[in-house]
């Protein structure tokens, strides 16, 4: 029998580790687009390029906001009382960061954007009109979840507030951005590819951070989690 065990610094270092070389492998990509006229290259932007659905990034990024909602999930059931008010705002996020995960393979909000744009005139900085029911979105969750977070650990607090601030900043202010350079210049400019970039980004980083976040919190409460695995000879 061998028992792996999900240690919160190392598994987070692994995803890090991931992030890292993805943008990496994105940036050179994209170098290599905007300074070689070779149709082979958009093979590898198809598959790499962290703006692009149903590729390597996109299916990576769906996969670790899913472990996220997973780990939510088996807080809440590690909470012996009955559904209450602490209760219910764990699950709701485990919920919350399923849906995170599919609008991230899927791009939903996309869609999302194309209803708002039949009712605003879409220029600016709401280029890309998601950002709107989004935005009001985050707002309530704030004002839901304010008691929430302030009535956990410091440390798990803080973090999810880093995390959180983070994720916002990229998946809202630089595509706000992005929107604003995607409107002058077009998606294919040099300086919009780099806006994204950061964007996603930031996004996973956050995404990371919440990880260790959550595994830190069960290791605290309820200790490590482990995978054991029998071999057969």
């Amino acid at each position: 029998m061998i028992e792996v065990i999900f240690k919160p610094k190392k598994i987070s270092l692994l995803f890090l580790a991931i992030i890292v070389f993805l943008t990496l492998v994105h940036s050179i990509v994209l170098v290599a687009f905007f300074h070689f006229d070779n149709p082979s290259i958009d093979i590898f932007v198809g598959w790499f390029d962290l703006d692009i659905e149903h590729n390597v990034p996109s299916t990576y990024s769906a996969f670790a906001i899913l472990i996220c909602s997973l780990l939510f999930f088996t807080i809440a059931i590690h909470k012996k009382q009955p559904i209450d008010y602490e209760k219910l705002c764990w699950i709701v996020l485990g919920i919350i960061f399923i849906f995170l995960s599919i609008d991230e393979y899927l791009q939903i909000h996309e869609s999302i954007g194309d209803i708002v744009e039949n009712h605003i005139n879409a220029t600016g900085f709401l280029y890309f009109p998601w950002v709107i029911p989004y935005a009001i979105a985050v707002i309530i969750f704030i004002i839901i979840y304010l008691k929430f977070i302030l009535g956990l650990p410091k440390k798990t607090a803080v973090l999810f507030i880093l995390s959180g601030t983070l994720y916002l900043t990229g998946a809202i202010v630089f595509d706000m951005l992005g929107g604003k350079e995607a409107e002058l210049h077009g998606v294919d400019s040099i300086s919009y590819c780099i806006l994204y970039t950061i964007e996603e980004f930031l996004e996973m980083s956050a995404i990371v951070i919440l990880m260790y976040t959550l595994l830190s919190y069960i290791e605290k409460h309820y200790g490590y989690i482990s995978l054991s695995l029998k071999v057969c000879k």
